[in-house]
């Protein structure tokens, strides 16, 4: 961006460039407050929250694929369990609120089938491993069969189940309904995004307002600030719905993570300016020269950032997929409205008052210094401590990937105290479902094929985490339940007849635990089955824990990509492959601790928590660019590297511990969301940043004051600047030259 050129001796109406400066400061106002208008009316048309399977996988995901080809096979049907917690009451009674309840879900617009204990006679496997395990207990079930349709966006599941619950909690025998299925799952990530939506963006946006109110002590350069973050969030969510995508557990985190990232530069800008116009420029002129001054520093850290998100944009899980590219165009954004909208609006606010340094800035700027002295005095014990917390790296071979959707919510919410129940009790909770394809011309079933899958499921049963198996063979003894469905026995034959599911209860929704399980299955199908009867496992379960792959080659990718892009921007940026070695190295080493802690505490890789890794060493390395920079520079006027690196903590330092505390107030507040996996990868996050900026303030400081003379700084002798410090400005707001 150009401003028009102001006489730095004359203020007000004086200037000549200011009415060129009040034209360029109209249009570029202008297209900013439409573009953020507009972008606000599409947000707010197009909001919708959805969770369900479909929109975790691209349409041609071989995994997804198969599960469609199950539903249109099967129906589009899946099992919720319901179970009720009696009260003291007559059997009498109790009968009397069972039935009435049967009949009210059996009115719902989503329930196909209610199967109860009543039905059935009660040696029944029905009733004894699904409906009524424990006799003696206050809870029984009820089985429900409702649509599964993955494509819906209307939240259908989450209302099913809110009703649900609502009719069975109404009868005065049923002190408590907790029902288990994947429309539970889905309903509560639903409720728990939309939760993050509303508290997130609200309470992000003022953390910024009162950080930046007690940083810079006035409410101009807070408007700035607030001004550059909202036009980002806004827009680029705007962008994002009028995609077509709903949000969902993991984009929910857009808003959140752009109007941190945001300001960042924002920061080193306001810094820039008020420096000049301290020294007698007019505000047209010092947003001019902050402009200079920041944009090629700037734009390195935005392209930094942006690789740490596009290092997921080849993930196999969508919603990762998503979030990186529109975090990447947020990010973008957010440069080039610092480098545009931001000095204007400077400018526009500070035309007739300067700004004295505010007293948090100063006291940063004292403290630092303090602080860079005595780092200089005791390198060794730096690089010592920073050594010992090396130990955290062995945790780096315990770290896996694990999808558990029950420990997705708290402890003490709902869902998890409901599995915790249902487990206790003896209920099945997870299913598999295990889908048999007979060979073709054996209709009806053969004798010969339906005892083998009669033996196979009786086998599966004793499996170590195999609860119970909902069988064909179990449903025929409830003919007279079933009615005019017993011809499929209650969904386990296709409408075709050529193929039979089971469904395997298990006790446990780890992925992990499910792929170890899933072994053994096949092991056994080839030892009970035909050869010409092919068996293939499919179900929601199948695909939540088929993620795991992804995310953990996600991890691997995308860490690998960020680190060879950020190299090589940082080679382009210091002109010094030992430079961008060091700070590359610098930015990685608290990424790897933070993955070893995780390792160490069993905190697994998921949807969420794999981006730490990526997106924290694109933000690391931003303080390590500023920081190299104001190194560079002192090493241009003389200086030597302890020197050097002393000027770089006390100029840049300020900045960098101001934008660290933005991000870590920011991705700290995920940490009060319902959903686990955006908890943990905000306080992780956190702490990454944390370790980060500790290093850049530290340990930098210290390698740098023990490097020798490049052959390059003997270019300072021939009076030629090092690349990118002809842009920096000097103390007195003028362009400093070596």
């Amino acid at each position: 961006m150009r401003f028009p050129k102001a006489n730095a001796n004359r203020t007000g109406n004086e200037s000549p460039g200011l009415l060129g400066f009040v034209l360029v400061r109209r249009g570029i106002l202008g297209l900013w407050l439409t573009a953020t208008i507009l972008a606000a009316i599409v947000s707010v048309a197009g909001f919708r929250v959805d969770n369900s399977v479909g929109i975790w996988f691209s349409s041609d995901d071989p995994a997804l694929t198969e599960y469609r080809r199950f539903l249109a096979d099967f129906g589009s049907r899946e099992w919720l369990l319901v179970v009720l917690q009696r009260g003291a009451s007559s059997q009498a009674a109790q009968t009397a609120d069972g039935n009435r309840l049967t009949s009210a879900l059996e009115r719902l617009e989503h329930v196909h089938w209610v199967l109860s204990a009543s039905d059935f006679p009660q040696e029944s496997d029905l009733v004894q491993k699904f409906l009524k395990p424990d006799p003696e207990s206050e809870h029984e079930a009820l089985l429900l069969q409702i649509t599964n349709d993955i494509d819906r966006q209307d939240g259908y599941r989450e209302a099913l189940v809110t009703e649900i619950r609502r009719l069975a909690e109404a009868l005065p025998t049923i002190e408590r309904a907790r029902v288990a299925g994947t429309a539970v799952i889905n309903g509560e990530l639903n409720r728990a995004a939309r939760r993050d939506m509303y508290l997130f963006f609200p309470a992000v946006a003022v953390f910024v307002v009162l950080l930046g109110g007690v940083i810079f002590r006035n409410a101009r350069d807070t408007t700035v600030l607030l001004s550059i973050s909202l036009g980002t969030v806004i827009v680029t969510q705007g962008l994002l719905t009028g995609s077509g995508y709903p949000l969902n557990m993991i984009t929910i985190m857009l808003p959140t993570v752009l109007i941190a990232l945001s300001v960042a530069d924002a920061v080193h800008l306001i810094h820039a300016f008020h420096a000049t116009h301290a020294s007698g420029a007019d505000s047209v002129t010092a947003a001019a020269r902050a402009v200079k001054a920041i944009r090629w520093p700037c734009a390195g850290t935005t392209l930094t950032t942006m690789a740490g998100f596009l290092a997921f944009s080849g993930s196999s899980v969508l919603p990762v997929f998503q979030l990186a590219v529109f975090a990447s165009v947020g990010i973008a954004l957010a440069w080039v409205l610092t480098v545009t909208g931001g000095p204007v609006l400077l400018a526009a606010l500070w035309r007739s008052k300067r700004r004295a340094e505010p007293p948090a800035i100063r006291l940063a700027t004292e403290r630092l210094g303090r602080w860079s002295r005595l780092v200089g005095r005791h390198p060794r014990w730096i690089v010592s401590t920073f050594a010992l917390g090396s130990i955290s790296l062995v945790g780096l071979t315990s770290l896996r990937a694990d999808t558990d959707y029950v420990k997705f919510f708290r402890s003490d919410s709902r869902v998890p105290r409901d599995y915790r129940v249902l487990q206790r009790e003896g209920f099945p909770q997870n299913p598999l479902n295990l889908v048999f394809r007979l060979p073709a011309g054996d209709l009806p079933v053969s004798a010969h094929d339906w005892t083998a899958l009669e033996t196979f499921s009786r086998q599966v049963e004793t499996l170590p985490g195999v609860r119970s198996v909902l069988s064909p063979f179990v449903m025929s003894g409830a003919t007279m339940a079933t009615g005019d469905r017993s011809e499929n026995l209650g969904g386990m034959l296709s409408r075709r007849s050529d193929q039979v599911q089971l469904v395997v209860m298990m006790d446990y929704p780890s992925s992990r635990r499910l792929f170890e399980l899933l072994p053994r299955i096949r092991k056994l199908a080839d030892q009970v089955l035909p050869s010409d009867m092919s068996m293939t496992p499919t179900g929601t379960s199948l695909l939540w824990s088929s993620m795991d792959d992804g995310v953990i080659r996600t991890q691997k990718e995308s860490l690998a990509i960020v680190s060879v892009v950020c190299f090589v921007l940082l080679v382009l940026l210091f002109r010094s492959p030992s430079l961008a070695a060091l700070g590359l190295a610098l930015s990685l080493y608290p990424v790897g601790m933070v993955l070893g802690l995780m390792g160490l505490l069993n905190v697994p890789v998921n949807m969420a928590t794999v981006l730490i890794a990526g997106i924290a060493v694109g933000l690391a390395v931003d303080d390590t660019i500023h920081f190299v920079f104001a190194y560079q520079r002192s090493r241009q006027r003389g200086e030597d590297h302890r020197t050097a690196a002393e000027h770089a903590t006390v100029r840049v330092g300020p900045r960098m511990v101001m934008t660290s505390l933005i991000l870590v107030g920011a991705f700290a507040c995920m940490g009060f969301s319902d959903f686990m996996p955006t908890s943990l990868f905000g306080l992780l996050s956190s702490l990454t940043i944390l370790l980060a900026l500790v290093a850049d303030l530290t340990l930098l400081p210290v390698v740098l004051s023990w490097r020798r003379d490049p052959a390059t700084l003997g270019s300072r002798a021939a009076g030629r600047p090092t690349p990118w410090t002809s842009i920096l400005p000097a103390r007195d707001g003028h362009h400093e030259r070596a």
